[in-house]
């Protein structure tokens, strides 16, 4: 049975410093299941981005004093929070960017939730190192201090889980925050805050909501802002950088990727089938860690991808409120229209459709919604331009091979360097292509699996800084070194 569609009580404001803040016009959210507005959104301003940042430096003194205990309490406090709202998300999300309801809770809600318990506990454990040196007239050590204000710039795909990614290491350190959602997934941030604005000192968690150009532009470039960090594509990432490094203010870039996933002769293939379903299904194929790409071994590539067809037809396609959906729609038209850009040339440059050319039946209700069939490429010499591009949509390419050392060249050989993963049942050949696959995660017999604790992030153009991990710390934080003197003796260089 279709849930309700979720429906805000009045126009959306902005968040800052303890207080919902009106803009002075807005722009409308679209339900991408039905193709038409469903809340407004608050366009802010450069001067309310501005606003933002002062209020978030104003709180960074008593919050940067805060004691784990109180920073422990109130991550904890924000996962019991997520936990407790199940079902506002379950209908939140679908309705805002198209996120199947029935992966709301198999993946954002206990994803986001275990991320804050993940850093709750890291505040007990995050602390400098005592420096051995040669001088016994001297203690060295160095203690770890919050960088200051920081401002996310947040995705449209999982503003849940990227918000938790963020804002809780963040928290965790002794920072303070603006947070700019998408204008495709600005609600499900400000009700989230909304829900969490109790457990805040006034000006720790901020946000301003708009487009990259006016509210993006003014974060990112703002003096007092200390780091920023994005989850984007690569376009935004150098536009962000180009701005941040105006005002010498460092970044992370959490980017795109072109996931390789290598199929060995040996695999075993129901596994192996089941698991590039999901690595490009799940989130309608809007994830850059998807596997994209399947580089198949030319022995068994005929029997996958048959099968993989098979699988690929039998998937429910629909409104993502309707718990049957399997796959939803494309967050909005442009993306819609991206992603078919991407299989017209495809099509042009001679690449064969395995799946997904299927007759799409929806209910006459969506008619209007972002819907495609979820889709198989096959470009046996990997020559197309989609082979190396990011579709960001529910869409993989499958080629052949027949050596191993070539098949590790070819994986590498695109700029992106996120996720990468192999299919074997011999334990030597695992090891050896993981360790010469260059990519920030390397799955073996496995896919989408990224538990709290192992550091998330690429190389390349996939980006640099780790996220969802310990490393994360270092990334909010810089050390102070204190050399203290215990009665060296002075040499007598003067007079």
């Amino acid at each position: 049975m279709l849930k309700d569609r979720f429906r805000p009580d009045a126009d959306y404001r902005m968040f800052i410093g303890g207080e919902w803040v009106a803009a002075p016009d807005s722009f409308e959210a679209v339900d991408p299941s039905l193709g038409s507005a469903w809340a407004a959104i608050g366009n802010g301003t450069a001067g309310q981005a501005d606003a933002a940042v002062d209020a978030a430096r104003r709180a960074l003194p008593s919050w940067q004093r805060s004691t784990p205990a109180t920073r422990q309490a109130l991550l904890a406090a924000i996962a019991d929070r997520i936990e407790a709202n199940a079902e506002l998300f379950a209908r939140l999300l679908p309705t805002e960017n198209g996120r199947p309801v029935r992966e709301v809770a198999i993946a954002d809600l206990p994803a986001s939730a275990a991320i804050y318990r993940y850093y709750a506990g890291l505040t007990r454990a995050h602390r400098g190192d005592q420096i051995p040196v040669e001088d016994p007239h001297s203690l060295v050590y160095t203690v770890r201090e919050p960088l200051g204000v920081i401002a996310a710039i947040l995705p449209w795909n999982s503003p849940l889980i990227t918000t938790a990614n963020k804002l809780a290491p963040a928290l965790a350190c002794g920072n303070t925050v603006v947070l700019k959602p998408s204008e495709f997934a600005s609600a499900s941030v400000l009700e989230f805050v909304a829900l969490i604005a109790d457990l805040l000192p006034p000006g720790v968690v901020n946000v301003v909501t708009g487009f990259g150009p006016g509210v993006g532009a003014a974060l990112v470039g703002h003096p007092d802002v200390a780091k920023v960090t994005l989850t984007g594509g690569g376009p935004t990432a150098r536009a962000v950088m180009a701005t941040a490094a105006g005002a010498l203010t460092p970044t992370i870039m959490e980017l795109g990727g072109k996931g390789a996933m290598i199929v060995a002769k040996d695999a075993d293939l129901d596994r192996a089938v089941a698991d590039a379903a999901l690595g490009i299904y799940l989130a309608n194929g809007e994830a850059c860690i998807a596997s994209s790409r399947l580089l198949l071994h030319s022995s068994i590539a005929e029997e996958f991808l048959g099968r993989f067809a098979a699988l690929a037809s039998t998937i429910t396609v629909g409104d993502a409120l309707d718990p049957a959906t399997q796959v939803g729609p494309l967050v909005s038209r442009p993306h819609f229209d991206r992603v078919n850009g991407h299989l017209q040339r495809a099509r042009e440059q001679g690449v064969r459709v395995l799946a997904g050319d299927e007759e799409l039946v929806l209910d006459p209700v969506n008619r209007n919604g972002f819907f495609l069939r979820p889709t198989l490429l096959h470009d046996p010499s990997g020559t197309a331009d989609v082979v190396t591009s990011e579709v960001f949509g529910p869409v993989t390419v499958a080629e052949s091979f027949t050596d191993y050392d070539e098949v590790v060249e070819r994986a590498n050989g695109t700029r992106y360097g996120l996720a990468a993963g192999v299919w074997t049942t011999d334990l030597a050949r695992a090891h050896r292509i993981a360790g010469d696959l260059r990519a920030g995660i390397v799955w073996v017999n496995k896919w989408f699996d990224l538990p709290a604790g192992a550091p998330m992030g690429g190389v390349k153009d996939s980006g640099f800084g780790r996220e969802l991990s310990w490393e994360t710390m270092l990334e909010y934080s810089a050390p102070k070194t204190v050399n203290i003197d215990l009665g060296a003796p002075r040499f007598p260089l003067w007079g």
